[in-house]
């Protein structure tokens, strides 16, 4: 957990495509863009550090949680039940308000990948990890989640150094767990 600090900024750069998990100018859509440079591909860190009896729903999830703050449009990284779109793999990853049903679908967890301390799995508490898409089909580049790992599913943190001109940072919303 040591590659995420609560209140820091990071952008996520796909391993296999050296893209970055980018929020679509639609507020809900993840993609993969080149562009690190604009809010869209900046995520806010927020660390929940929950004990192992409030795993929600997941009993080999406990411990710190990851959620991850879409600098631009406010809504944080979610993975959805909902089938990816025609051409991805697995689930729907998408943006939404923490106030949407479902509070587990924001909370992610940073596996070690093996390929060195700023590459991670980022696994959902549902087990899914957060895939790249279109390997073979740069055209059809977009983000979803899968519970069968592959090359797709890595990902190099990017800390972004704070600037003395910078707006502070959102507080994390409350958590309330059903």
């Amino acid at each position: 957990m040591d590659r995420f600090q609560d209140g820091h900024h990071v952008r996520l750069r796909s391993l296999v495509h050296r893209t970055y998990l980018h929020a679509a100018d639609d507020g809900e859509s993840v993609t993969l863009n080149q562009v690190h440079g604009s809010l869209n591909a900046a995520w806010a860190v927020h660390i929940y550090n929950g004990g192992d009896d409030d795993a929600v729903g997941c009993d080999y999830f406990g411990g710190p949680r990851l959620l991850l703050h879409s600098a631009a449009y406010g809504r944080y990284l979610a993975a959805t039940a909902t089938p990816a779109r025609l051409g991805h793999r697995g689930l729907r990853a998408e943006l939404r308000d923490y106030d949407q049903p479902g509070v587990e679908a924001f909370m992610w967890q940073a596996v070690d990948s093996g390929f060195g301390d700023d590459v991670v799995l980022l696994r959902n508490v549902g087990g899914r990890y957060l895939r790249a898409n279109g390997r073979f089909l740069r055209w059809n580049a977009g983000v979803s989640v899968d519970n069968s790992v592959s090359s797709m599913m890595y990902w190099v943190v990017e800390p972004i150094p704070a600037r003395e001109d910078m707006p502070a940072l959102p507080a994390p919303p409350p958590v309330s767990w059903p």
